[in-house]
C-alpha cells in the first residue's frame, strides 16, 4: 500500500492565507522534499524492484487551519511624524499623547518611564498649547511639543548625576535600535510560527466533530487514508509518517473516528511514525477523544492500528515522549545539533532520519 504523509501545525501551500507567513519560518519545507526523500529512502522497501510505483500521498489540511491578517506582529496604528506628513494639528490629543510618549521612551531609560509618560500626557491635554500649536507652522509643531514635555520632566538630582550619568539622547535611541534589530532576527520567525501553531490546534480540537460525524479536517484525514487503501496493492502494508499536529489527528483516527466508521473497515495502519509530534502530552492532558486510564491500550486495542515509532527530540521542544503514556509506544530521542529554532522541522530535513524510516519500516513491516 501507499505511503501517506499527514503535515502538523502552520504548513500552506503557496497561494494559501498564511504562506508568507510560514514559509521562512519553517525552513522552506515544501511537500515535494519531502516526497522525493520517502521515494529515494522508503519506498525501496516496499518495491525494491519498482520503488517508483510505490504511491505516495499527502494529506494536506492547511488550508482548514488557522488565518490571521497581521502576522502577530504589533503593528502601531499611531502616526510616526518622521515617516508621515501628519502633524499634531491634525491629530486629537489622545493620538499627540500617544506619538510623544513613544518619542520620549526610545531616548530616556526605564527607570524615568513613569516621569515621562506623566510629563507627555500632562502636555498633550493641555488646551492652551493645542491651541498655540495650531497657530504654528506645520514643520515647527512637534518640536514646540517636545520642548513643552522636555520642560516639564523633573530635573534629575545632582548625586543621581554623579553617580549615573545619562547617556545623550541619540546614543541611547540607537542602542535601542541597535537592540531591536538584534532581537527581531529571533523573535520574527516565531512571530510567523507560533500563532499559527495555536490557531491551527484550536481549529482542529474546536471543529473536530464526534465519531458519528467527524469535523472536516479528520473527514480530510479519513479520505485520504480509505484512498491510499483503494490505490494500493493487498499485499502492501500502508506506512504512515506524521509531523507534529499530524501525529494528534492520526491518534484520534486510529483510536476514535476509523472505528466508528464502516468504510474503514479491514484498513489498518501497519506502521505509523510520528515525529515531532505531540501525542504523549496531548493524551496525559485529555485531549483526545479517547479517554482510558492511563496508561492507555486504546492504540493497542484498535484493529487500525500496527507498529507505532514516537520520534522526538531533546532540543525540540514540541516533541514529547509517549512511553508510559501509550501502551504499544516506541520512543526515539533523535539526536540533532540542538537548534532550538529549526530542530521542530528538521525531521523532515535529515537524510539520517529517513533512512532510520526506510531500516525501521523493514523490520516492522514484513518487508525483510
Amino acid at each position: 500500500m501507499p505511503i501517506v504523509f499527514v503535515h502538523g501545525v502552520a504548513v500552506r501551500r503557496q497561494g494559501d492565507p498564511g504562506w508568507e507567513q510560514v514559509n521562512h519560518a519553517t525552513g522552506h519545507l515544501h511537500w515535494e522534499g519531502i516526497e522525493a526523500r520517502l521515494r529515494q529512502y522508503a519506498a525501496p522497501i516496499l518495491q525494491p524492484q519498482a520503488p517508483e510505483q510505490v504511491q505516495i500521498h499527502e494529506i494536506y489540511w492547511g488550508d482548514l487551519g488557522a488565518y490571521y491578517r497581521l502576522g502577530g506582529r504589533a503593528l502601531s496604528s499611531w502616526p510616526d511624524p518622521v515617516s508621515s506628513d501628519l502633524f499634531p494639528a491634525d491629530l486629537d490629543p489622545e493620538e499627540v499623547g500617544e506619538v510623544l510618549e513613544r518619542q520620549f521612551q526610545q531616548i530616556r531609560s526605564v527607570r524615568q518611564w513613569p516621569q515621562v509618560i506623566e510629563s507627555v500626557w500632562s502636555v498633550a491635554r493641555d488646551q492652551n498649547l493645542h491651541e498655540t500649536v495650531a497657530s504654528l507652522a506645520p514643520e515647527r509643531q512637534w518640536e514646540f511639543l517636545r520642548s513643552a514635555v522636555q520642560s516639564r520632566l523633573p530635573r534629575p538630582e545632582l548625586r543621581e548625576l554623579i553617580e549615573s550619568p545619562p547617556l545623550p539622547a541619540p546614543i541611547v535611541a540607537e542602542q535601542r535600535r541597535s537592540l531591536r534589530r538584534t532581537l527581531l532576527t529571533v523573535r520574527r520567525p516565531i512571530e510567523d510560527f507560533v500563532p499559527l501553531f495555536l490557531g491551527d490546534v484550536m481549529s482542529y480540537l474546536s471543529g473536530r466533530g464526534t465519531p458519528e460525524a467527524p469535523g472536516e479536517i479528520m473527514r480530510r484525514v479519513i479520505d485520504g487514508l480509505l484512498t491510499a487503501r483503494q490505490q494500493g496493492q493487498a499485499d502492501e502494508p500502508l506506512i504512515v509518517l506524521t509531523h507534529s499536529m499530524g501525529g494528534q489527528l492520526m491518534y484520534d483516527a486510529l483510536t476514535s473516528f476509523l472505528p466508528a466508521d464502516p468504510r474503514a473497515a479491514g484498513l489498518r495502519v501497519d506502521f505509523w511514525c510520528a515525529c515531532g509530534s505531540q501525542v504523549g502530552v496531548f493524551r496525559e492532558m485529555g485531549q483526545f477523544i479517547e479517554r482510558q486510564p492511563l496508561p492507555t491500550t486504546a492504540l493497542l486495542d484498535s484493529p487500525h492500528a500496527g507498529y507505532f515509532w514516537n520520534v522526538w527530540s531533546y532540543s525540540d521542544f514540541l516533541s514529547f515522549r509517549t512511553e508510559e503514556i501509550i501502551v504499544g509506544a516506541h520512543d526515539t530521542a533523535f539526536p540533532f545539533l540542538g537548534n532550538v529554532r529549526s530542530d521542530h522541522m528538521a525531521y523532515l530535513h535529515d537524510t539520517r532520519f529517513y533512512r532510520a524510516l526506510a531500516a525501521k519500516i523493514q523490520v516492522h513491516s514484513g518487508r525483510t
